[in-house]
């Protein structure tokens, strides 16, 4: 129990940058953290006017994703709790923001692969839930509401 409350005690530590705006836990396999570490690179700011931003790794068509050091500190918080020799995690919480979770939908190709974990496909499901869980369920509310409308129309018109 006390390992709980040492990662929750991080999470709202990483958490005081983003006080602004609403956080979504998502639950994050091992694979899937470390794909999306890997895929990251450090966002950093250049002098004058030519290139404001640019990246530590050079950036490749197919490779990683500028990110901010904030966004780099989740992550590295979540590979540190599912590395930790002293515990047995096969996966944790991140807490991401808006921003969050539409920069790392870039990375999120729904063909990628892990060993036999579809980790794309299943990053990518997990963030656009936590973008659009509430309209998508509240729309698939009301078209099964309307289907069962539509039936009852059906067989009183038959009757």
């Amino acid at each position: 129990m006390e390992a709980m409350d040492a990662n929750e005690e991080w999470d709202d530590c990483w958490a005081e940058d983003d006080l602004e705006e609403d956080l979504s836990p998502i639950y994050m396999t091992r694979n899937e953290i470390l794909f999306l570490d890997d895929s990251l690179t450090m966002m950093i700011e250049k002098d004058g006017m030519q290139e404001a931003v640019t990246t530590m790794r050079p950036q490749l068509p197919t490779a990683y994703l500028p990110a901010p050091v904030s966004l780099i500190d989740k992550l590295g918080m979540a590979v540190l709790r599912i590395t930790d020799p002293d515990e047995i995690n096969t996966g944790t919480v991140v807490h991401l923001n808006i921003t969050d979770i539409y920069m790392l939908r870039e990375i999120c190709h729904s063909y990628r692969r892990v060993g036999r974990e579809q980790v794309g496909y299943n990053l990518k499901r997990k963030l656009y839930l936590a973008l659009y869980a509430e309209n998508y369920n509240r729309d698939k509310q009301i078209d099964r509401l309307l289907s069962t409308v539509e039936e009852e129309v059906k067989q009183s018109d038959k009757g």
